[in-house]
């Protein structure tokens, strides 16, 4: 099989990181909103700068992809959307996703997740794609209520946020279920 080197839909190219991806990254991740619901400390460009560097080691493809979100008409990223296998015995995988709140509102994001999902279920050959979010959280599980993901149930006491602990509700779709909702990439 050729190796992809992004993914489209019709106003977003998903695709690698470029180091010249900083300045637009730091944009979100500096602020609060972005970090606020993650088991993170305070962003920094040092630490967006570690971010990107990860990213930009990576290989693309295996055993998942880590992307950048670009608006295609203005090729400027907007933010961020991953998919990795989890347990590869039992096709097993999860989504994550960040997205500058200035571009909120729009349905980027759910576009992006979208396409991830087709991702990880026709390239990556998943079975289950799963996630978590904050149940405080709104604007991300409702993403994932959006995208067919169905709620499985919360996970009490999930994730330490500073010096607090936070529940989560955990999220999954089957390919059974993508398979009525997700057209083929």
């Amino acid at each position: 099989m050729e190796k992809r080197t992004d993914f489209t839909t019709s106003r977003l190219r998903l695709r690698p990181f470029r180091p010249d991806d900083f300045q637009c990254l730091q944009e979100y991740a500096l602020k609060e909103y972005f970090w606020r619901f993650l088991p993170l400390e305070r962003q920094t460009p040092d630490s967006v700068r570690l971010f990107l560097d990860k990213r930009l080691e990576e290989e693309w493809g295996i055993d998942g992809y880590h992307c950048a979100v670009e608006l295609i008409d203005e090729q400027r990223l907007i933010g961020t959307v991953r998919i990795a296998v989890k347990d590869a015995k039992n096709c097993s995988g999860d989504v994550g996703y960040a997205l500058n709140e200035v571009f909120s509102g729009k349905g980027y994001m759910t576009e992006a997740v979208q396409k991830i999902l087709q991702v990880g279920f026709n390239e990556l050959c998943l079975h289950r794609i799963w996630a978590t979010a904050d149940v405080a959280n709104t604007a991300s599980w409702r993403l994932m209520e959006r995208v067919g993901m169905q709620r499985e149930g919360r996970l009490r006491q999930h994730k330490k946020i500073g010096s607090k602990w936070h529940d989560s509700y955990l999220y999954s779709i089957l390919r059974s279920d993508a398979e009525a909702r997700l057209p083929k990439i």
